[in-house]
Order: C-alpha cells, then structure tokens, then sequence
C-alpha cells in the first residue's frame, strides 16, 4: 500500500482528494448504474475514507464499506458514525453472505499489480456475489493513458477545498519495459496557503493500467458476463467503467 492511504498522510486524502474529485458527481453516476440494475445491498470495494457512504446508506437497503486501510476506515467512521465499515482485501473477501451489487471505486484495480491479484480479486467478488449479482468496477485505460505519461511526465493539480488551497505535483513514468501497463508514480503535496508552499506529505507508488482485452478475458475466466463498458474521464485521466453480471456456468469463449 502507498504513504497516501497509511497513519500519517490519510488525513491528506481525505482533505485534498475533495478539491480533486467533485464526490456528488461520482456518487450520482455509480447511484444510477445500481438503481438501472436493481441494487438491495451494496459492497462498496476500496470505499476509502467514506466519501460515498452516506449517500449509498440513504438510498439503498444495505450497504457495507471495505477498504484495506485502517487509517482510511478511521476517517470514515468518525464522519459517518453510523456507517457500516470493515477492513479487508478484495483479493480475499470473506462473507458468511452475498451482496446483490459489488463495487470497485476510485481506480483502485489500479494496486492489483499481478495477474493472480486480478484473477483472485474477480473470483472472491465472484463468491460474493448473489446470483445473477452486478460487478461494477473502474480501471486506468492503458490505451489512453501509456501515450499521456509519455508526453506529460511531470503534472501539477491544484485542489481547492474549504477555502484552502492545495498543490500536488507529480511524476510519471513507466515501470518496467517488460510488463508495459506498470507505472511508477512519485508526488509531493503542498499547502499553498500562505506565501510560502509547504510541504505537507510525499508518496510514491506502483499503478497497474489495463487493457479492455485483458479485462475481458479475467472477466470470462471468473464467470461473468459483461454487459456494457463506459468510457469516464477523471480529473487526472480516462478510465473504463465495466458493468458486469454473476453468471454460474462457462460462457464459451468465441473462436474456441
């Protein structure tokens, strides 16, 4: 796990994040998908410090927030007290009971660096599904944003949130020429409230982006259908959403 989601820079998520993600939006788009498909009780995957939770608690039966930071679930659980949170890892989700919606928010397919972790992760939201249950997540799009680091490799965003002002400027770069979808990324943030910029936290990380071929094929290899992509941009860069359904048998692959 990144610096960004442990004990000493969650808070920096949490404050800066609101000024780069308009969160009624994301919550808007994601409350559409799980009203189209019918949603009772959602698994929010990676809920992060519970920008989302309130909203979803409102608006639907049952809703249940993972994330694998204790950090995070701490921030989550003193602005949302009633909220139902739990840390745990996607890869190997353990429910006495299923969910009739999964999600994975905020990209963060993006740390399952190895193929096993996006197989492992597909089959355990696979087991926690109910049948015929709905697979929501989002993933950086290789095809877009491999030729966007190669021409913008250094990147500033500016957050601007509760009458103050946030910097963060980041570095990009691909990971290893052997495996082309890695990408190595380095950020500092600042506080730029005043006429000086203070540092305030430094992070780094390894991101995985994805092809919509090696999406589909995990998605055949785990039993789901997929009904339908979305093309999304974010603040940074594009991503792909995949609507996908539980099914119980084999769907052939065509051409085998």
């Amino acid at each position: 796990m990144n610096n960004l989601y442990g004990k000493n820079l969650a808070w920096v998520y949490d404050e800066i994040y609101q000024g780069f993600i308009d969160y009624k939006a994301e919550y808007d788009f994601y409350k559409t998908l799980c009203k189209t498909h019918n949603a009772i009780s959602i698994l929010e995957i990676a809920c992060g410090s519970g920008n989302l939770s309130e909203s979803f608690t409102n608006d639907f039966l049952n809703y249940t927030g993972l994330d694998y930071s204790e950090a995070m679930l701490e921030i989550a659980k003193t602005k949302f007290k009633k909220g139902n949170f739990i840390q745990g890892d996607m890869r190997k989700l353990n429910f006495t009971y299923q969910f009739s919606t999964i999600l994975i928010t905020g990209r963060s397919t993006s740390y399952l660096i190895e193929d096993i972790d996006i197989q492992n992760t597909f089959n355990s939201i696979h087991k926690a599904l109910e049948p015929n249950g709905i697979f929501i997540f989002d993933c950086i799009d290789a095809a877009h944003f491999m030729p966007y680091i190669l021409k913008n490799k250094n990147i500033i965003h500016y957050s601007n949130v509760n009458n103050k002002i946030f910097e963060r400027e980041s570095v990009w770069e691909r990971y290893d020429s052997t495996k082309s979808h890695l990408v190595s990324w380095k950020s500092k943030y600042y506080d730029t409230n005043k006429n000086d910029k203070i540092l305030i936290g430094e992070d780094s990380a390894i991101f995985r982006t994805f092809t919509n071929q090696e999406i589909q094929t995990n998605l055949l290899l785990s039993n789901f259908q997929l009904l339908h992509t979305i093309d999304r941009k974010t603040y940074a860069f594009n991503t792909k959403v995949y609507v996908c359904r539980k099914i119980t048998k084999n769907i052939p692959i065509q051409g085998a």
